[in-house]
């Protein structure tokens, strides 16, 4: 039974889905209709955000009754329990988590009874998120590390973005397989000219550079050092914008900033855009900035360089292999004259920026998330081949036994 010669039926298990808008819940479904394109069928067992009630959204979605977390309301605590999607579980090939929560559990669970094979994938790095429990209940980071790795080890492979990611899960003592597989852009999307005039709707003159930094506004996303570096762009030259599209607790925080730092109208909050508006951002900027240290992919950085857009960002996990420093952008340490030197450059050499620019574009084809999704139907096929040798060992094993 492979890949090559059957029609799969995948399950992909996740605490976060649409409309919530975060890296996951963005990729889920454009690898969904692509996995579909390719005559496989694809159930998502998510949480449901409107309603606590499960219900079906459409034939192949199951919402699952849900509450928001406490301390963190974007996100949702999920019931484990939906009678319609109980009879589809036998049905699957392959269990998919992209969560370690209750719906990864759910999967581990499914995997187990039903014998199926489960593909985890490790998109967050978790030690870098615990600021958002209060100190009472905020495990040790190395609490973290173990719950990850029981969880890790439970599945029957592992995929990671980068290779940081992976030498990061192996120090946790993971001996599942891991597969570095980095998910691209649907370059389709980013074809094209824009559908909207995103400079006449911020007010931006033709002449002005638009630097865009997309993704949610919270404290690991660094998005305060971006500020400070601006500040230091501004100082050598004033036709430039910075764009922060995305929102989130630190929103207020980094607003305030801004005015502490004399930036005026130089910054532009827009607060959440929908993803076909964000498509028209990046086709519009000029270089996209970011200053995550957390990253374990990045969606963002994939995004910006399908539009073709250059990239400066701080030199760490998962940019290191977003990005091809000196290549498709520029990474620095998180060192504000440092980056803002990066910007300058970058505004300043035409020839360079082109070079970057088509370079951006080029990879990003290469690494579309259709390519991607040929890579995951094969780690599928891995799995699927495995769980049947071992079946078939084992009978075999026990016809021995039983002829003595």
């Amino acid at each position: 039974m492979t890949v090559n010669n059957k029609k799969l039926t995948i399950g992909f298990f996740t605490d976060t889905y649409r409309p919530q808008i975060n890296g996951v819940a963005t990729l889920l479904p454009i690898l969904e209709r692509v996995l579909r394109e390719r005559g496989h069928e694809v159930y998502v067992f998510a949480p449901a955000y409107e309603t606590r009630r499960a219900h079906l959204e459409r034939e192949r979605i199951f919402r699952f009754p849900a509450f928001p977390f406490w301390y963190h309301k974007e996100s949702r605590v999920t019931i484990p329990y939906h009678r319609e999607a109980r009879r589809v579980f036998q049905q699957l090939d392959v269990v998919h988590s992209h969560t370690p929560f209750t719906m990864g559990m759910l999967g581990i669970r499914v995997a187990r009874r039903y014998d199926i094979p489960h593909l985890h994938t490790y998109h967050t790095l978790f030690t870098e998120y615990l600021h958002y429990l209060p100190r009472y209940l905020r495990p040790s980071p190395e609490f973290v590390k173990r719950v990850s790795r029981a969880f890790c080890n439970r599945c029957d492979g592992v995929t990671v973005p980068t290779t940081p990611m992976k030498e990061e899960l192996l120090s946790y003592g993971i001996r599942v397989p891991i597969w570095v597989l980095l998910f691209g852009m649907d370059m389709d999307a980013f074809s094209g000219p824009p559908k909207r005039d995103v400079r006449a709707e911020l007010g931006l003159s033709p002449q002005e550079k638009l630097l865009l930094c997309a993704g949610r506004l919270s404290r690991e996303k660094n998005v305060s050092f971006v500020l400070r570096a601006f500040r230091r762009v501004l100082a050598h030259r004033r036709d430039v914008r910075l764009v922060i599209v995305g929102d989130g607790p630190a929103r207020a925080e980094l607003e305030q900033e801004a005015q502490a730092l004399e930036l005026g109208d130089r910054v532009i909050f827009t607060g959440y855009r929908p993803w076909d508006a964000l498509v028209d951002y990046y086709k519009t900027a000029d270089l996209f900035v970011y200053g995550s240290k957390t990253e374990t992919q990045g969606i963002v950085f994939t995004e910006a360089q399908a539009a073709g857009l250059p990239v400066v960002a701080v030199g760490e996990m998962g940019a290191l292999e977003a990005v091809q420093d000196g290549v498709t952008g520029i990474l620095t340490p998180e060192d504000e004259d440092a980056f803002a030197q990066a910007v300058l450059k970058l505004l300043q050499d035409e020839a360079l920026y082109s070079k970057m620019s088509r370079a951006a574009r080029e990879i990003s084809e290469r690494n579309s998330v259709q390519r991607s999704a040929e890579r995951l139907l094969e780690i599928y096929d891995e799995l699927i081949t495995l769980r049947v040798e071992r079946k078939e060992s084992g009978n075999k094993e026990r016809e021995k036994i039983a002829h003595g």
